[in-house]
């Protein structure tokens, strides 16, 4: 078969995905240049899921988002481990649980090629497992109802998610796992063309598709959240493959250049809690750099036991928690409260430098 009306195909539909950062109105050179980055960097995730890591009857273990290439806020202090999965087939993750504060595993159904949604399937914690008293664990990943450590999927299911949680990456282990299927085929994944033509077609599909439905969350955050959190709809946030164990609170943020933010918040009873910033395209800042971010175990507490964090431009001398902007005018803000008591609300105050 000739394959080259294959790539021109392939390439003529990346090109046309450009519209969805060419339609938007109002960015500054910045935003526009990585809203092109952005693409990018989807591309990149999109091939590795759809070439590399692809086959659900071999799965293998890839991240969707780390430190330069992310979709959807995501968390400065995850590691995110994922894999494509059949449904209709069992697999075991075997490894080692690390020291992590957090660590969890959901089956997903990933529709973000086609209407951007990651319906949970069945979701567990390291709460839920039992764990041998050196570390090692075996979780059965399976539609069928299992005794002990069971991940629950569905026919449906096409992903699984591991989210590792760290407090403090320089001083927590990672787990250390890996996924198979249970009674392997003896078959080998042999490329086709026709293989190759639905693998491109759908990495194009999932970059769409994923831009679309992160720009249109900033839509709302803009409209209904400017520079004020709202609790908003979790369910709808887990629809796009939240964890349902995370209470997600959301703002869209602007700042002039002579001003600052003040986030002012009570700390529930949780296992965890972390805020960030994130770009206009929901990408979280470089936090490999840069302050973007700040958690429980990293922020200095108010004398009644909350929190407040400041945003500005520059860095600001004897501020406590204080994050930077990294050049941008406007972007996301996200509390996240994991297994919390209560949800609060922050309070979000504008205030000028002097």
């Amino acid at each position: 078969m000739n394959t080259a009306p294959l790539w021109r195909a392939f390439t003529q539909e990346l090109a046309a995905v450009g519209e969805v950062i060419d339609g938007v109105e109002g960015l500054s050179d910045l935003d526009r240049a990585e809203g092109y980055r952005y693409l990018t960097r989807l591309l990149r995730l999109a091939l590795e899921m759809q070439l590399e890591h692809g086959s659900a009857r071999h799965p293998s273990f890839y991240s969707l988002s780390h430190d330069t290439a992310k979709i959807g806020a995501d968390n400065p202090d995850n590691l995110y481990l994922n894999a494509q999965i059949d449904g209709r087939f069992d697999y075991e993750i075997v490894g080692a649980v690390g020291s992590v504060p957090y660590l969890s595993f959901g089956t997903k159904e990933n529709r973000y090629a086609i209407d951007g949604t990651m319906v949970s399937t069945g979701e567990v914690d390291l709460d839920d497992l039992s764990v041998r008293a050196d570390g090692s664990v075996r979780i059965i990943v399976s539609s069928r109802e299992r005794a002990e450590n069971w991940l629950p999927a569905a026919e449906t299911s096409n992903m699984v998610i591991v989210r590792q949680t760290f407090n403090r990456r320089d001083r927590e282990e990672p787990a250390r796992l890996i996924i198979r299927r249970l009674e392997p085929e003896d078959a080998y994944d042999v490329l086709s063309s026709d293989a190759l033509e639905a693998q491109l077609t759908r990495s194009v599909a999932f970059v769409r598709g994923t831009a679309r439905t992160f720009l249109g969350w900033v839509e709302r955050f803009k409209a209904g959240h400017f520079n004020h959190f709202e609790l908003g709809d979790q369910a709808f946030f887990q629809a796009a493959g939240g964890d349902p164990n995370i209470c997600y609170v959301y703002a869209f943020w602007q700042l002039g250049e002579a001003q600052c933010i003040r986030v002012r918040s009570s700390v529930p009873d949780c296992d965890y809690w972390n805020f960030q910033l994130t770009n206009i395209w929901m990408e979280s800042l470089d936090y490999r750099h840069h302050p973007v971010h700040t958690n429980g175990a990293l922020a200095k507490l108010d004398a009644d036991g909350g929190v407040t964090i400041t945003i500005s431009h520059k860095p600001l001398t004897g501020v406590p928690n204080n994050l930077l902007t990294t050049g941008h005018q406007q972007g996301v803000m996200l509390m996240r409260w994991v297994g919390a008591d209560s949800h609060p609300i922050p309070e979000l105050v504008v205030e000028d430098l002097r």
